[in-house]
């Protein structure tokens, strides 16, 4: 696994999309959405902007006060991230990925279902520290004019759970 995330960083990343079919654009916006799980797990905060537009707007409101909020703009986003995340160990695993581009190939709306896991060693049994939340984000991708890549523009994210999970008990 940790060979394909690098490989995917380092040779799917840079790859510019704009002007690619349909079907391989919508397969390479698919990638795209793993690579910015893996800046996200590897706390590479420096990359966001390779993922995200300057003016992205990441809504987690939904999941309540303790563990979401709203950030609007890739520097409120990194500074958020980074407090959120902490010396915790963190995972995001995306599946089902549903992509509807749109007929400019350069925009996508894209609804994926994430499993993302917070663990704080000191604090296992701490449902504020420790957790998993079963996720749904509807999002809109854009291709960047600066330098033609993907990128997340907007993001709501709802828990799918009745509540966040505690995967450690006493």
């Amino acid at each position: 696994m940790h060979f394909t995330a690098s490989f995917l960083a380092s040779a799917i990343l840079p790859l510019s999309l704009a002007g690619t079919t349909p079907v391989g654009y919508v397969a390479e916006l698919g990638l795209y959405e793993a690579i910015l799980a893996y800046i996200l797990d590897t706390k590479d905060y420096a990359r966001l902007g390779e993922s995200m537009t300057q003016d992205v707007v990441y809504d987690s409101r939904p999941l309540g006060l303790d563990y979401g909020g709203l950030s609007e703009g890739l520097q409120q986003i990194t500074d958020n991230v980074r407090a959120a995340f902490g010396d915790a160990d963190v995972a995001h695993h995306v599946s089902n990925a549903i992509i509807v581009p749109h007929e400019d190939g350069k925009a996508a709306n894209v609804t994926t279902y994430i499993v993302w896991s917070r663990w704080d060693a000191a604090a296992l049994h701490d449902v504020k520290k420790t957790f998993r939340i079963y996720e749904r984000c509807d999002e809109y991708f854009v291709v960047d004019s600066a330098d033609g890549n993907w990128k997340l523009k907007y993001s709501l994210v709802s828990n799918l759970a009745p509540k966040v999970e505690q995967p450690y008990f006493g």
